[in-house]
């Protein structure tokens, strides 16, 4: 049977249109620079999927803020690099005992373009239930501001106490305003929480909206705020894993377990840089007032409240480079004796990798601490993939059993740590808004220990013999998941 000549046209434009959008999207993909991984997963996705794999790649496959968050960018970026021409630590070099970490420190200076800070007070909140409560006494003795930025913002459960708290605030005159992420908080945005705080005189903004007009804009749908910061006069800052939001709230807490988190209060010049993070997010959205960055960056100095010296590194889609990344691979390269990594996600770049083998060839004690059961199951099998390697390597790796581990910490022997919202996978080090700070200061670093030890009493340990013997459809789950890893 001959085939109408208008149908063989028809697919003959057809095929041709596909292979002009495989080239292109190749030619795209080298020209952009992406991940190895990652873009071999798109070129196979465009080519196995025709016209619908196109769109995946316009939608998701970049990293675009949008054109019009893009103008703002260059406001909020004029505001950062005056942060960052600003001498936030005017006391001299740095202390005899950190001399050995100069280049570290200094690398983490040039990859956030923010000055380190000495003299401040870190104080390592345990807890969710410390967080919330540290945040209540803070918020009830604020006398000016308060600036809060979260991926999710959740109005029940323990998160009551913390509204009521802001709403007394605002009403005795402090200034208060709150970002929060328009997917991770997309039920907040919409709730009579959210209304109470506005009536009550709180500015409430949404952090990249996801609106089917942006995409016209060429804003990338899954890029999103990911940082979790408070800020209280200027002076008291936090950072860390906490989202706002009940940790027993969340839809998988019956079958995973609740979140286990932890915050860092930052008393003291270095809650300067983490003022600088917010504004700078806070620029982004279209509805913000940039009068804000008219007025000096520091208006007058923090006095100094402790010994840490912090360096404060975010990072975003906003770069050419994966700022985060490289500051764990300097962690991880700079481990002598013991090196513990904390992470809900372990979906790393094979850089990573590699530096943790090095690590433990060269005599480190490796400890890699990530939740049994994860909250989204492709990412808990893709990480499982690979545990040979580093198993065979000698790296010690641990189930969680306790809930959802989302604390974000690394420990490095007992001199320094890097602490904060970033996840090790792609999404957070290659898109997210996120954010980290190397903190140098014993009693922070001696208490972060004693917190990894207490998860370790939560834990099993994953031995190898044992773990060469697990099914055969484990196995092949976890390759499956693991080809389409560069896209989690």
């Amino acid at each position: 049977m001959t085939l109408p000549e208008s149908l063989t046209f028809w697919s003959a434009l057809a095929a041709l249109a596909q292979l002009i959008i495989v080239t292109g999207v190749i030619v795209r993909v080298i020209l952009t620079r992406h991940p190895p991984g990652s873009a071999f997963a798109w070129i196979l996705l465009t080519t196995i999927l025709p016209y619908g794999g196109f769109l995946l790649y316009l939608v998701f496959g970049e990293r675009p803020i949008g054109r019009l968050r893009a103008r703002y960018l260059r406001a909020a970026g004029n505001m950062l690099e005056r942060i960052g021409a600003h001498r936030l630590t005017p006391f001299g070099p740095l202390p005899r005992h950190l001399a050995r970490h100069r280049t570290t420190l200094h690398l983490a200076a040039r990859l956030a373009g923010i000055p380190i800070t000495t003299g401040s007070k870190a104080e390592l909140k345990r807890s969710s239930e410390e967080t919330i409560a540290s945040l209540h006494a803070d918020i009830a003795a604020a006398e000016r501001s308060i600036d809060m930025e979260f991926y999710i913002w959740d109005e029940g459960g323990e998160i009551r106490e913390v509204v009521s708290a802001l709403i007394s605030a605002a009403k005795r005159g402090v200034r208060i305003r709150i970002l929060v992420d328009d997917f991770g908080s997309r039920e907040f945005l919409r709730s009579e929480s959210r209304r109470e705080l506005e009536a009550a005189g709180i500015e409430v903004a949404s952090a990249l909206p996801m609106r089917l007009l942006q995409f016209f804009g060429m804003q990338r749908a899954d890029i999103r705020l990911h940082r979790k910061t408070v800020v209280i006069d200027g002076r008291i800052a936090y950072t860390g894993s906490f989202n706002m939001i009940d940790p027993k709230g969340y839809a998988e807490a019956a079958t995973v377990g609740a979140w286990v988190d932890a915050m860092v209060r930052v008393e003291g010049p270095g809650a300067l840089s983490l003022d600088a993070v917010w504004h700078f997010d806070w620029a982004l959205q279209p509805d913000s007032d940039l009068a804000d960055y008219e007025r000096p960056p520091v208006e007058k100095p923090v006095p100094n409240t402790g010994n840490a010296v912090i360096a404060t590194v975010p990072s975003g889609p906003y770069q050419t480079g994966d700022r985060n990344l490289l500051l764990i691979l300097e962690a991880i390269n700079r481990a002598e004796h013991t090196l513990t990594i904390t992470t809900p996600y372990f979906i790393p770049t094979e850089s990573v990798v590699c530096a943790l083998i090095n690590a433990v060839m060269r005599g480190v004690r490796v400890k890699l601490i990530v939740p049994e059961t994860s909250d989204t199951a492709a990412t808990g099998w893709a990480m499982r993939r690979y545990f040979d390697d580093l198993l065979q390597a000698g790296v010690e790796i641990l189930f969680y059993k306790g809930g959802l581990l989302h604390t974000k910490s690394i420990a490095v022997d007992r001199e320094f740590a890097v602490f904060g919202t970033l996840n090790i996978d792609n999404r957070s080090m290659h898109l997210n808004f996120e954010l980290m700070m190397a903190i140098f200061d014993a009693d922070f670093v001696n208490a972060l220990h004693e917190l990894h030890a207490e998860y370790e009493t939560h834990c099993e340990r994953v031995l190898p013999e044992l773990w060469r013997k697990r099914p055969l459809m484990n196995r092949l789950k976890e390759g499956a998941c693991y080809l389409i890893s560069p896209l989690l």
